[in-house]
């Protein structure tokens, strides 16, 4: 995280809403005729994702969408308090953020 003029909990809970925006992208990017009855079901919706990268790339794909789902579930408990500590550490959320980001070059999404 970038140094600027804002305290570092502040920046580190933006990282936090961030993170979590880019795992919803995530899986809003299936196409809508996928799993039209999951409409908000962003664990089910990333499962899905595995069936859409190539064949000797899904057991990687479903490695990596088992962690962010975990990632996800973990966001939540931090942005909705009930975590002890108001954010995650930095190596945390920097593992995070590269395992959202390996699964977003693995898909395709920008």
């Amino acid at each position: 995280m970038a140094s600027s003029g804002s305290p570092p909990v502040l920046r580190a809970r933006s990282a936090l809403l961030l993170l979590r925006i880019r795992i919803e992208l995530l899986a809003q990017s299936l196409p809508s005729t996928t799993f039209v009855s999951t409409f908000g079901r962003v664990d089910v919706r990333l499962w899905a994702l595995v069936t859409h990268v190539r064949a000797e790339d899904r057991d990687e794909a479903a490695a990596l969408v088992r962690q962010v789902q975990r990632i996800y579930g973990l966001t939540s408990a931090y942005l909705h308090s009930r975590r002890a500590a108001i954010v995650p550490s930095y190596s945390e959320l920097s593992a995070w953020t590269k395992s959202v980001t390996a699964l977003e070059s693995l898909v395709g999404t920008p």
